[in-house]
């Protein structure tokens, strides 16, 4: 299945993004552990490493910030979508069920989200 990717409004192919954006990464890992400090460790399940992304966009137009919050709503917290984290050389898929628009002024207001790495088919 196709799915929609996050607005970049024509600002480089990670769109509006800012410093104090992050990537989180974790691994999700089953320990046995054995007498004398020996363990075996295994991934748990099928994607056992997730990486997520703090959002933070930059300074933005109420009108860009609208375009913004206007697509996270249609995915409604559970829909995945597409997204090019910085520096990275392909988009991944995300849901975002969490988010925060700070409005400064008109003129600069900033939206915050945390995308969580999606691995749906």
């Amino acid at each position: 299945m196709a799915y929609p990717t996050f607005p970049t409004l024509g600002i480089t192919p990670y769109g509006p993004v800012t410093i104090g954006s992050s990537k989180e990464a974790k691994a999700a890992v089953l320990t046995a552990t054995f007498g004398d400090r020996y363990s075996q460790r295994t991934g748990d399940g099928i994607n056992p490493l997730t990486r997520d992304f703090s959002y933070r966009s930059i300074p933005l137009a109420a009108d860009q910030i609208r375009q913004l919050e206007d697509f996270l709503v249609s995915r409604k917290g559970y829909l995945p979508f597409l997204f090019q984290v910085p520096f990275e050389p392909a988009p991944r898929q995300f849901i975002c069920d969490s988010w925060t628009t700070d409005y400064g002024d008109p003129l600069r207001s900033t939206l915050m989200a945390m995308f969580k790495e999606n691995f749906d088919p």
